[in-house]
């Protein structure tokens, strides 16, 4: 207690330039993310790749997360995390300035040369986010304390989602007036803005302060160090759910946006915007699911963001190419349901990982959900070309294939179930707290949500 005035401005400097860094990393971060509409736009639409060599471009991220469990206990005995994640934000950067400055070499007839080209610098990129996603997660445990993490976390992914949306409002309107003329200068122009932001981002983390205290970290054999993690039952139990949302989550949906280009015949900046939809609506719900978190527990409030996400996602099967509205519909609940089901997965890692084997455990569970999936969006994507090759509708294949994708991810729910955490409460406490998720369901047209009781009435006892 004694040492804790001294820390306040420390603290207080690192999660204000915490916030700005992660501002202004998000438009370089979103394009790297697998299965965004920039990218899928980029390498299906101007470089004419097809779908079966889109999906390998797809699953290249969860090889890489495989392959950052091999590289980062060495990485981890050599350097702090801190350093760990600087140095690769750098060469993450490297890769994106080359894509940048090649993009008019590529061929842009789907050729094997762009294909490779792709492949090759798309993996780098890859291997060096999967090295700082693992690395940042743990350097943000040294300096976070615990009972600032649900509050702070959430208001910093609140801020981060409003500065995607500037982005992708920026990126809509640039490739709609690059479009007819030059659209591969759209793409190096958003690129290029990617890249100058990302770089001021990596400035302003080397001044962010950790006191880097790794001792436990570098004590103690790799195998001990999964011994310690498979003895904790839930996080062991979580690392198995994450297999296998990975696997059933990657199969179809780094493909939604080709489709919504493709057989929706939505154009490129219409999907920006609807993408835009969903990150208002998940910033805007963020501060809900933060309360729910801090208020029920991580579990519940995973169940309840991933079913209604996914039982949101059957709406699809209304879509055509005349009905765009409803895509952006589909994208504003949706929004708001995966924003709490990405925010209390990150908030039940935390809050699981054993500190003497923080930074296996953060690994492991990257690598578990990344092998599972890793082969899905290869199979998805030449699921999707056979399809095509067979004459069958597009329309149909894209609602079966919708369907397939909600429901394999839904069941995954069930494994949520039979992890233990702390202090959290029943499933029907959480979602009868949901005031104002309720409230936005009536703003979406479902009245009947908002005066919804999700308690059961007390039964009145007899007066015999």
């Amino acid at each position: 207690m004694g040492n804790e005035p001294e820390l306040r401005p420390d603290l207080r400097s690192n999660m204000r330039l915490s916030i700005i860094e992660g501002v202004v990393a998000m438009p370089l971060v979103f394009m790297t993310m697998p299965g965004n509409f920039l990218l899928a736009s980029l390498a299906t639409d101007l470089l004419q790749i097809p779908e079966g060599s889109y999906g390998v471009i797809a699953s290249l991220p969860a090889w890489c997360n495989i392959a950052q469990l091999f590289a980062m206990p060495a990485m981890t005995r050599r350097a702090s995390q801190k350093g760990i994640c600087l140095a690769f934000s750098w060469i993450h950067l490297l890769c994106w300035g080359i894509l940048g400055a090649a993009l008019p070499l590529i061929p842009q007839d789907g050729s094997w040369p762009a294909v490779v080209f792709m492949i090759s610098l798309f993996g780098a990129s890859s291997f060096a986010f999967a090295i700082i996603n693992i690395s940042w997660t743990s350097w943000i445990q040294e300096w976070l304390p615990k009972r600032a993490r649900g509050k702070y976390l959430g208001r910093r992914n609140r801020i981060l989602q409003g500065s995607t949306v500037a982005f992708l409002v920026a990126a809509s309107v640039t490739i709609r007036a690059f479009a007819e003329n030059d659209p591969t200068l759209g793409f190096q122009c958003i690129i290029a803005t990617g890249i100058g932001l990302r770089a001021y981002s990596i400035f302003l983390q080397q001044r962010i302060y950790s006191s880097e205290d790794t001792a436990s970290e570098r004590s103690g054999s790799l195998i001990s160090k999964y011994k310690i993690i498979v003895s904790h039952k839930s996080l062991f139990r979580f690392i198995l759910f994450g297999a296998a949302f990975g696997l059933t989550a990657n199969f179809m949906g780094p493909f939604f946006p080709v489709f919504m280009l493709k057989t929706l015949k939505m154009a490129t900046d219409q999907v920006g915007y609807a993408v835009m939809i969903a990150t208002t609506t998940g910033a805007l719900s963020m501060p809900v699911w933060g309360r729910l978190i801090d208020q029920h527990g991580c579990r519940p409030t995973l169940i309840i963001s991933l079913c209604g996400w996914m039982l949101n996602g059957y709406l699809f099967n209304l879509t055509n190419a005349s009905n765009h509205w409803l895509v952006y519909l589909i994208f504003a609940i949706g929004g708001a349901f995966g924003a709490g089901f990405l925010f209390a997965s990150f908030a039940m890692l935390l809050k699981l990982v054993p500190r003497e084997a923080k930074t296996a455990a953060i690994s492991l569970n990257l690598a578990a959900t990344s092998l599972a999936g890793a082969l899905s969006p290869i199979a998805g994507g030449f699921l999707i070309e056979w399809t095509q090759a067979s004459g069958a509708n597009p329309l149909a294949v894209f609602h079966r294939l919708s369907t397939l994708h909600h429901s394999l991810v839904l069941s995954t729910a069930l494994i949520l179930f039979a992890i233990e955490e702390p202090k959290s409460s029943s499933i029907r406490q959480a979602v009868g707290s949901m005031r104002a998720l309720r409230q936005a369901g009536a703003a979406l047209g479902l009245s009947y949500f908002i005066n919804y009781s999700f308690f059961k009435r007390r039964r009145k006892p007899r007066s015999d």
